[in-house]
């Protein structure tokens, strides 16, 4: 077997990739490195990064490093193209500066690519601010003393030492490690306190350690200082970032300019973020090392996408990353946001943490791992945000609506921890307070906000071990709705169209959901669906009430709720999450979610329950083994929306003993008695009682219910009658 060549790793462990600036000094060391070693790469390792196939030590890295600086041999960065800029900004229009790009010379187009790219108009790179400056802050002229200084303070690179340098030699261990250049380059690369920096290097836009620091010392402010070395190599990786003209689908979309891994700023959450953020920098790393000319290709192609399209928002690209819609190879991306702080003219970089990207194959799409193995719930969430109203600046000042933000935080925070059910539930509860604003606001709902459902296959990916009581009601209530009618109806103002929800200008009557006590707002949905179950057998003269058996509860569960011992805030919570998901058809891994039972104490409220319930629907309730025929049949006109209507007003108004007699006799109409009894039935609260019919449990636990108040003859053993 042929030996295999070990190539020598340089760990460098001072450019930690938590800082912009450090993450582009590392692009810029392979740039530099790639000059004397054409096959050098890099890799980060643990967020350490690792300089592969290049040079045999660190002390070889640095003594080139130190003739670079000597011979001024960086790669020019000189901004020709500013009056032609400047001509193109002040006409509003890139093709002054499209005429100045035509005739540069080729080395220079790269540089100004990674700053500008002229189209219909100039776009700018937000990394670089407008062309090259942030405010006062030009990156030419830090660049420019950056290397300045770095060749003034060679005092012991002679002639000779340069020469044993060039042809591979050892370095002469009298001048090899000598001055302060040489100390301030390793204490750089290292890591270690560093004393050989300077000011005003114009780098505060990407090293933000190295902004103004303000309440520090005798003046109101103390500018902070920065190694020449860092500014030198950063701005050695700026090309990496050259852009190009980017067109969306569309006859009425304008050319505008796209660079590598950088998005829009994501969507203020409050008021005071409006126009604060300008745009993010999503950093990839790598473990696999990668050359010169492969990181080329990797941000020359490297995009991340969401149906062969462009993403322009974080959130989107949150999604595309860890769908593995980017390019082969990448394994993290570091978040940096853009934004202003000490000055509205300048910016600088926040880190946002680290996304690291599931391995391959690592997500199984039969099973619904976490919240994004599921694309189309991804999709159609990013859909909703794209939908919704803009934060938008009006002359000066900014117009806050805050509906996109929190969504989008949450996305972005749901793509950091992939695998927490309770950032997942984070989501929901963000995209239902972003409809809520809709439906409140007249000039949001005539922009006619559209979203669809989301799938019912990622909903498992939400919970964490046993089901609690909250979880089960809430689902056997919204479960149990008509697919021409789901809850979604009356939970928002919109109308269902069998594919999609629209809010509409006017909203309709089925939105009943509202401000009150849980109980109240239960009792106002049972009421308006059994009118529109009275308005729908006028139109098509069917008295079907098409309620389904889905996600039944137990009468334990139910009685809990009788009872006034579960989470009312939690359960209308769950009731909201839950209305944003199809409920056309349920997988069996759903319904096979462990849960915990609750108590099986029965009290009275859980008997009215068994005995009011039947009547506000039309499944079959057939007692067996001793009966053969149901007991509400189905041509004795029995059950009806009236009935149901009139038995509802009866409960909400307290007149519990009028509601059992209207009770027996629809019974009655059966040809099924119940049993007298002289009791004076009450609850002390009628509209929990209520709305506890819009919990369907199953059909042993409903006959069980009704089976004691069944007027018939008892036998040995069997358990007294109501």
């Amino acid at each position: 077997m042929p030996d295999r060549a070990v190539l020598a790793v340089v760990p460098i462990p001072g450019l930690p990739s938590d800082s912009l600036g450090n993450y582009l000094a590392c692009l810029g060391l392979l740039r530099s490195s790639s000059r004397k070693w054409p096959t050098v790469r890099i890799c980060w390792r643990e967020g350490v990064l690792q300089v592969v196939g290049g040079p045999s030590t660190f002390g070889e890295l640095c003594e080139y490093l130190m003739l670079i600086a000597a011979e001024r041999s960086w790669t020019p960065y000189e901004r020709g193209w500013t009056e032609a800029q400047k001509k193109s900004t002040k006409a509003k229009s890139g093709a002054a500066l499209a005429i100045w790009q035509s005739s540069a010379d080729e080395d220079v187009l790269e540089l100004l690519a990674a700053h500008a790219v002229p189209a219909a108009r100039v776009s700018f790179n937000p990394l670089l601010g407008s062309g090259g400056n942030a405010g006062k802050r030009d990156f030419a002229d830090g660049w420019k003393k950056a290397t300045n200084t770095l060749a003034s303070s060679i005092s012991c690179a002679t002639e000779v030492h340069k020469n044993r340098i060039k042809k591979g030699k050892s370095a002469d261990p009298t001048l090899q490690g000598t001055g302060p250049k040489r100390k301030g380059l390793e204490e750089l690369l290292l890591g270690t306190s560093g004393s050989w920096m300077f000011e005003k290097l114009n780098a505060a836009s990407w090293f933000s350690e190295a902004n103004k620091l303000y309440n520090s010392g005798q003046s109101p402010f103390r500018e902070e200082a920065l190694s020449p070395w860092a500014m030198a190599l950063a701005c050695e990786g700026l090309i990496f970032f050259a852009g190009g003209t980017s067109r969306r689908l569309g006859a009425r979309s304008r050319a505008v300019g796209a660079f590598p891994f950088v998005t829009q700023a994501a969507a203020p959450e409050v008021a005071g973020e409006a126009g604060r953020d300008l745009a993010e920098v999503w950093a990839p790393l790598w473990e696999r090392p990668m050359t010169l000319p492969e990181v080329r290709t990797l941000f020359g192609r490297g995009r991340a996408e969401i149906h062969g399209r462009g993403v322009l928002t974080p959130s989107a690209f949150a999604t595309a990353v860890l769908r593995r819609g980017v390019d082969a190879g990448i394994v993290e991306f570091r978040r940096f946001v853009l934004g202003r702080t000490t000055s509205t003219n300048t910016f600088e970089p926040r880190f946002e943490g680290a996304f690291r990207l599931p391995e391959p194959g690592s997500i199984d799409r039969s099973q619904s791992v976490h919240f994004f193995a599921t694309p189309a719930a991804l999709d159609r969430l990013l859909e909703l945000v794209n939908r919704l109203p803009t934060d938008r600046k009006v002359r000066k000042n900014w117009r806050f609506v805050g509906l996109r933000g929190p969504i989008e935080a949450a996305m972005l925070r749901l793509a950091a921890t992939p695998q927490d059910p309770e950032v997942a539930q984070g989501v929901l509860d963000a995209a239902v307070d972003s409809l809520d604003k809709v439906d409140r606001n007249r000039r949001f709902r005539e922009a006619h906000v559209a979203w669809e459902p989301l799938p019912i296959k990622c909903l498992p990916s939400l919970f964490s071990g046993d089901l609690v009581v909250e979880v089960r009601l809430a689902m056997a209530m919204v479960s149990a709705f008509p697919v021409s009618r789901p809850f979604a109806s009356y939970r928002f103002g919109v109308n269902w169209n069998g594919h999609r929800f629209e809010h509409l200008e006017r909203a309709p009557a089925q939105w009943v959901w509202g401000p009150g006590t849980l109980s109240r707002v239960l009792s106002n949905v049972l009421i308006r669906r059994t009118l529109d179950w009275e308005s729908a057998n006028k139109v098509t003269g069917n008295d079907k009430e098409p309620l389904r058996l889905v996600m039944p509860a137990t009468r334990a569960q139910v009685s809990l709720w009788l009872n006034s011992q579960v989470d009312e805030q939690l359960l209308a919570r769950w009731i909201s999450r839950l209305a944003l998901f199809n409920w056309h058809s349920v997988p069996n891994d759903l319904r096979s979610l462990p849960w915990s039972s609750g108590d099986n104490s029965e009290n009275a409220a859980l008997c009215l329950f068994g005995l009011f319930q039947p009547l506000f629907d039309l499944r079959r309730l057939k007692v067996l083994p001793w009966s053969t025929t149901e007991l509400l049949d189905p041509e004795s006109g029995a059950r009806t929306p009236g009935a149901a209507r009139a038995l509802a007003n009866l409960v909400r108004a307290g007149q519990i003993s009028t509601a059992v007699q209207l009770a027996s006799k629809r019974y009655a109409m059966s040809g099924t008695p119940l049993s007298r009894t002289s009791v004076q039935w009450n609850t002390d609260d009628p509209e929990r009682l209520l709305a506890s019919m819009l919990f369907t449990v199953s059909e042993r636990d409903r006959v069980g219910l009704i089976e004691r108040w069944l007027h018939r003859e008892r036998r040995r053993g069997d358990e007294a009658n109501v």
